[in-house]
């Protein structure tokens, strides 16, 4: 491969020569696996920025698409892609989307399973909305003396 020759740091040159071209690199690994870790400690500015250039873009080959700021990350095998190869039928993972649907289609979770999930949600919520109102009836009380002088005397 012609490009693997401008990936590696020549001894007598300091200047470290990346191959970020979106075309022939998809992945930051692609990049640091063929420089000896002594040329990344010497130049570790411009290896960060080369791996921060490759994180950008989509990890589809040769798509160029800035992923900075739009794009969606799979959950099978957490990359980036941009909209256009979100899908996992469409980047290559669709055999574990294939795999992971037909295991919940023949194991499905039981009913009593997602009631009981949906209530656990509903006693969590109401459990919140009961300390917070308390927090405010600490706090709305008025610090003055009143009728009932039994609370201040020590501990009962």
């Amino acid at each position: 491969m012609a490009s693997s020759s401008s990936n590696e740091a020549s001894k007598g040159n300091e200047e470290l020569k990346l191959d970020t071209n979106p075309r022939t690199v998809t992945k930051a690994t692609e990049i640091l696996k063929p420089l000896p870790s002594d040329a990344v400690e010497k130049n570790l500015d411009n290896v960060l920025e080369a791996v921060k250039t490759v994180d950008q873009t989509c990890d589809f080959k040769r798509c160029k698409q800035k992923t900075n700021m739009m794009g969606s990350n799979c959950g099978f095998c957490k990359q980036r892609f941009c909209f256009k190869h979100g899908l996992p039928e469409v980047h290559g993972c669709g055999e574990a989307v294939k795999r992971q649907e037909r295991e919940e289609f023949m194991h499905p979770l039981p009913a009593k399973t997602v009631q009981a999930k949906e209530d656990l949600k509903k006693a969590q919520s109401r459990l919140d909305q009961k300390l917070k109102q308390m927090s405010l009836g600490r706090k709305a009380k008025p610090s003055g003396g009143g009728p009932s002088g039994s609370k201040k005397k020590g501990k009962s």
